[in-house]
């Protein structure tokens, strides 16, 4: 970075005088006053950063981007580690075959799906349990993490907290709209983890997540904290991969990123990017037809709406937590444009790729494909390359794949499936809590 940072704090988006410390805004995942926590100073890299990171390892390049942010707490050598530990996998940039003399050929995915849950929430996830058990472990000797899932982030909550001495995990996930392998992922036994399958949508869990978290009823008798993006942690743990991006690239290339959003968490991690200083030329929201904000960036109007199955499922949010977040670092920043994908041109994106090179997308990286094919035609002469980021593998969505190719193991899965043993609940604050209460260690 070009000069030491100030000691890290947050603040609320929508009040100033909301202050926390780190360990405030893990044990508080959402401010007193409402909003969301952000850093009150964004760090700026040096010009020469990317360049001087270009051969390093994933895992050090992350340190050294999330370093203002963590290591005064941490401390530079447990930071080290726990980069090392989080990110012990590949993050390759692919080409898909098949494009050569075509516009498509400078559309590559960076495969961030490369981690034990198959997918990108792997990277944000075992970066904040590793940073909540350094911060909080000695004070609080027993955590609950808590999570609402549309697929994929339950899947990395459950593999990061699963055998976790003094951490349990409850997650809650949609009962219709995750695929057969994710909930295999999320609700398979195993220990410190609690699957609720909640007779509602995702919107529907990630509001009765907020709830308890603001119950204090519940929060006076153990920290009950959130693994959702709306805890910061997560969001900077996924600021590298626009770096990573980056550096793959020949230098002085114009770089554009398409990012699969549904909670807008990634997109904002990557407008953070550009705010510290990384150049990312366009930077696009590839949404299916359920999230309100293209509409949004087109009227200046919010209309939240209530979500309908797509085959990107894992996106299907109408009323994305991490709103706040991209539109307080979109003010005065760079611009970031929100398109809308639906199922028609998803499944024809997953097609055209797989046909032209054998290469198989996911449906909400098929999402990003499109967005990016039609940026490239829109805005082709202002950019080298365009990064989509590939978020999930493709074997975790079956029924998609059969729908698209006529063959549900067009791709395989890398990890056993066993059956799911989720507790099933209504659409109800209070089974939650008595869920809590007996099985998470918030009895009275």
């Amino acid at each position: 970075m070009s000069s030491p940072s100030p000691k890290l704090e947050f603040v609320s988006t929508v009040d100033a005088s909301c202050r926390g410390s780190l360990r405030d805004v893990l044990l508080s995942a959402i401010p007193a006053k409402g909003g969301l926590w952000v850093p009150t100073h964004i760090p700026q890299i040096a010009p020469d950063f990317v360049e001087r990171h270009r051969d390093a390892s994933y895992a050090d390049l992350a340190e050294a981007v999330i370093a203002p942010y963590f290591a005064e707490v941490l401390g530079p050598a447990v930071l080290r580690q726990l980069c090392h530990e989080a990110f012990n996998f590949p993050v390759p940039l692919v080409h898909p075959e098949g494009f050569k003399g075509t516009p498509a050929e400078r559309i590559a995915v960076l495969e961030l799906f490369q981690g034990p849950s198959a997918a990108f929430k792997d990277f944000a996830v075992r970066t904040l349990v590793r940073v909540t058990a350094r911060v909080l472990g000695d004070e609080f000797p027993q955590l609950t993490v808590l999570a609402a899932t549309s697929g994929d982030t339950g899947a990395a909550v459950t593999e990061a907290c699963s055998g976790v001495p003094g951490v349990r995990a409850v997650v809650l996930y949609p009962r219709i709209g995750v695929s057969g392998v994710q909930e295999s992922q999320i609700a398979r036994a195993r220990p410190g983890v609690v699957a609720l399958s909640v007779d509602g949508t995702f919107d529907d869990c990630q509001a009765m997540v907020k709830r308890a978290l603001a119950d204090e009823s519940l929060r006076r008798r153990r920290p009950l904290l959130t693994a959702n993006s709306i805890n910061p942690v997560r969001l900077i743990a996924q600021v590298p991969f626009a770096f990573h991006a980056n550096r793959l690239l020949a230098p002085g290339r114009r770089m554009g990123i398409v990012v699969p959003s549904g909670n807008l968490g990634n997109v904002g991690a990557v407008q953070l990017a550009r705010r510290m200083g990384l150049d990312v030329a366009a930077l696009v929201a590839a949404t299916n037809t359920n999230s309100p904000l293209p509409a949004l960036f087109a009227t200046g109007e919010y209309r939240p709406r209530r979500a309908t199955p797509t085959a990107s499922n894992a996106m299907d949010i109408g009323d994305p937590n991490n709103l706040s977040r991209l539109l307080a670092w979109r003010e005065g920043g760079p611009a970031v444009g929100a398109v809308t994908v639906d199922d028609k041109a998803t499944l024809d994106a997953m097609r055209r790729v797989r046909d032209a090179g054998g290469y198989v997308l996911c449906p909400h990286s098929a999402v990003g494909w499109k967005a990016a094919e039609d940026l490239l035609a829109r805005d082709g002469d202002k950019l080298d390359d365009i990064i989509v980021f590939g978020t999930a593998h493709p074997a975790k969505f079956p029924d998609v794949l059969q729908e698209a190719f006529g063959e549900a193991n067009a791709s395989r899965f890398p990890g056993e499936l066993p059956a799911p043993s989720p507790i099933k609940i209504g659409n109800d604050f209070e089974s939650v809590r008595k869920v809590l209460e007996s099985e998470a260690g918030f009895g009275r």
